[in-house]
Parts: C-alpha cells; sequence; structure tokens
C-alpha cells in the first residue's frame, strides 16, 4: 500500500510538472531566452533593441502546435531602426487599426505559419505560431 501511495504521489507530481513546463502560458525562467530566439526566428525579426523592456511573455499550443507571444516597450527611434533591420517587416505594409499598425508576418521559406506583430507608439507585441 505504501508503495502505492508514493507511486501515485510521484505520478501526480510529474504530471504537475508536465503540465507546468509544456502546457502551461507562463515561460520559466530558464525558457526565456529561447522563446524571445525561437519567435524572432519565426517572424524574420532581428533581435530586440538593446533597451527594449520586456512588459509579458507567453507560451501556448501543444505538442503539436506553438504559439509565443511577446511584449515589449521601447523607444521609437530603437523600434524603427529593428524594423528597418529585419527581414519580416520588408515590402510589408501594416494596416492601421485606430493608432496601431498591424504587420502579417508569413515567410514562405519558414515552415512556421508566421504571426503578427502590432506596434502602438513604444510598445511592439510580437504573436509568433508553428504548427
Amino acid at each position: 500500500m505504501k508503495i502505492v501511495k508514493i507511486f501515485s504521489i510521484l505520478v501526480l507530481l510529474g504530471m504537475f510538472f508536465l503540465y507546468i513546463i509544456w502546457f502551461s502560458p507562463f515561460v520559466m525562467p530558464w525558457q526565456r531566452e529561447d522563446v524571445i530566439k525561437c519567435a524572432l526566428s519565426w517572424g524574420q525579426l532581428e533581435k530586440l533593441p538593446d533597451n527594449a523592456e520586456i512588459v509579458s511573455m507567453e507560451k501556448r499550443g501543444s505538442i503539436f502546435t506553438r504559439q509565443f507571444i511577446i511584449e515589449f516597450e521601447s523607444s521609437e527611434s530603437e523600434i524603427n531602426k529593428w524594423m528597418h533591420q529585419s527581414k519580416g517587416f520588408q515590402n510589408n505594409i501594416p494596416k492601421i487599426i485606430k493608432n496601431t499598425k498591424v504587420y502579417e508576418i508569413h515567410p514562405k521559406s519558414l515552415q512556421s505559419y508566421g504571426g503578427r506583430v502590432e506596434i502602438t507608439g513604444n510598445k511592439v507585441l510580437i504573436n509568433m505560431s508553428w504548427s
């Protein structure tokens, strides 16, 4: 009986950690750099500006799909420089919704789905997916 209880507790703990690591929207500290690199590569975007302050970071999906949402703030001049250096923005005309520029980025040369980048003043929201 004791072995069954211990085994049950270990299985429950394992399932909890599996949920936290794979299925929860939280980005663990050790995943942070990989999430940023991955989202940027899927959108053919350059490294974030040096003065970028990450406001929020979220992951979604399952083993078959993955979505990363990163919101950061930077100066408008640094954002413009970042956009100019990023291949994903080349020949890309944004839709303007209220005060937000929305860029749909779907690289044909990559297996990722791509996604969108929304820019409002000094705030940038990157939303990239792979499936």
